[in-house]
């Protein structure tokens, strides 16, 4: 599924301003992690440099996720929902998401899941004869926030 015309040209501003950036620092890796990215070519394990397949599109992923929660959240204070619209920012999202998904860094691959599922679960619900909860809980309930809020604030490091 491609974005529609009208979409890509917000989706690629948000990508080439917000980009991936890092701090600069690196976490500590485990004797298991050192000794099995001795050889970069060997390794296997997604990395989350700027230049992973996960970086390049994150910042997108982002924005998008934010403003499909945001727009499905407006249920909260009774507003009506957009069901079709919904429904398209959904399927974009996740489009993107499952192609992200094998690049996942493994720092926050179980929360990148989280969110895809969450996701998932509410655009589910877009339909009549849903209540507000089926399509908001997902979203913003206890289990899954902490999730959205991690990969939110998620960056990706350059590498070392």
């Amino acid at each position: 599924m491609f974005a529609p015309r009208t979409l890509l040209p917000v989706l690629a501003v948000a990508l080439v301003s917000a980009g991936c950036s890092g701090s600069g620092t690196t976490a500590s890796a485990s004797p298991e992690e050192s000794a099995s990215s001795a050889s970069p070519a060997a390794s296997a394990t997604p990395s989350a440099s700027p230049s992973s397949a996960f970086c390049l599109d994150l910042s997108t992923f982002q924005v998008g996720s934010l403003a499909y929660r945001a727009d499905a959240g407006k249920a909260i204070n009774g507003e009506p929902l957009d069901f079709k619209e919904l429904r398209r920012k959904a399927i974009l999202v996740l489009d993107m998401g499952d192609r992200m998904k094998s690049s996942a860094p493994p720092d926050i691959a179980e929360h990148f899941r989280t969110v895809l599922k969450a996701i998932k679960a509410s655009s589910s619900k877009l339909k009549e004869g849903s209540t507000v909860r089926d399509v908001v809980d997902p979203l913003y309930g206890k289990k899954n926030a902490p999730a959205f809020e991690a990969l939110n604030g998620y960056e990706c490091k350059p590498a070392s």
